[in-house]
């Protein structure tokens, strides 16, 4: 598992644009790694923020915390670099440069559909999601959602009603393993 990937893809408020643009720029994550406050600033998409998160060691020391949480949770990973990067993924405006995924890596491969919708339902948008979802299931379709409460969560519980196969996406949070700063600590 490679750490810079790793690094890189938990940085807090570090999104997937300036991700991508950075890897754009430096190829590497390794190469960001490396980078000085100097080089970091020549980058006008970067705001301040985001150069002190890059440049924080807490985040360089929480790593092998992660890897080693990933590798007890059997998490893999898959870079944009990598060949087995889901090639819908890559069409998109700002694909997620690392893909954490936990489970069968081959339904990334099937035909998918996303379902997304509010956390605060009515009963008919829960029962909506929920057969919807169902019926794309009794098709082979692969249901993807956030896993968050409401449509999401009502989406998935129907498909898994036909099959036993949901993707459920969702950002790895690092935030809440960093000491609390104040804002003027950066």
């Amino acid at each position: 598992m490679n750490k810079y990937w790793v690094w890189l893809s938990c940085l807090y408020k570090i999104g997937t644009k300036s991700q991508n643009e950075l890897l754009k720029k430096y190829k590497t994550p390794e190469a960001v790694w490396n980078l000085s406050r100097e080089e970091l600033k020549q980058n006008t998409f970067l705001e301040q923020n985001q150069i002190e998160n890059i440049l924080n060691e807490l985040y360089r020391k929480k790593l092998d915390e992660y890897i080693e949480y990933m590798k007890k949770n059997q998490i893999s990973m898959i870079t944009i670099n990598d060949e087995n990067y889901p090639s819908k993924l890559r069409e998109i405006y700002d694909p997620p440069v690392t893909l954490f995924v936990k489970g069968n890596k081959k339904l990334l491969e099937q035909k998918s559909i996303a379902v997304i919708g509010s956390r605060n339902c009515s009963e008919y948008g829960k029962l909506v999601a929920e057969n919807f979802a169902y019926k794309l299931a009794q098709n082979n379709i692969i249901v993807i959602s956030g896993l968050a409460r409401g449509i999401d969560s009502y989406a998935h519980l129907g498909a898994l009603k036909e099959s036993n196969s949901t993707i459920a996406v969702t950002r790895m949070r690092t935030r809440s393993s960093l000491p609390k700063r104040k804002q003027s600590d950066f």
